[in-house]
């Protein structure tokens, strides 16, 4: 009798969901606590990141989609095949993923920087704008030229936008 796993990485993972978190600590604005959650659906692996508690509210959800409209362009322009998204009705802010079984098995090492290394990496390129954006201190046209300033230049300065 063969084991409940065959020793595939999706097969072991199938064996329940996987919920880790995460807290980005910045000396300029509140941590941001993560959430990410990682399940088996049919033959992929699909994995939900997203802050906990909910940081969106009906007065600044317009802000978060412009931010992420913008974030998602970044996103393609590397190799990231996740996205980040917005329920407007939930006010859900998410970054989500779907891996294949055969990409897993196959690309472990892509899989596993696709799975952690790059949506931290634009959460915490995000951190800064998602937090501005949660008190309402800023408005999307900031959080959006702060982002592309990060994402352009590899800094910012943050005197520009009254952070120090």
């Amino acid at each position: 009798m063969k084991p409940a796993h065959s020793g595939t990485v999706v097969s072991i993972l199938r064996a329940k969901d996987w919920h880790l978190f995460i807290e980005m600590h910045s000396p300029i604005v509140p941590y941001l606590s993560l959430q990410m959650s990682i399940c088996v659906e049919d033959k992929a692996v699909r994995a939900l990141i997203f802050p906990s508690p909910i940081i969106i509210n009906s007065g600044n959800v317009g802000q978060f989609v412009r931010l992420s409209n913008v974030a998602n362009q970044y996103l393609y322009r590397g190799n990231a095949l996740g996205r980040f998204w917005v329920d407007e009705e939930s006010f859900d802010l998410a970054y989500e993923l779907i891996l294949e079984e055969h990409m897993i098995e196959h690309y472990m090492e892509e899989s596993g920087k696709q799975l952690f290394d790059i949506p931290l990496t634009h959460f915490i390129d995000c951190h800064i704008p998602l937090m501005m954006l949660a008190k309402n201190t800023w408005k999307a046209d900031v959080a959006i030229e702060y982002l592309k300033e990060l994402r352009e230049n590899g800094y910012v300065d943050n005197q520009r936008y009254n952070l120090w």
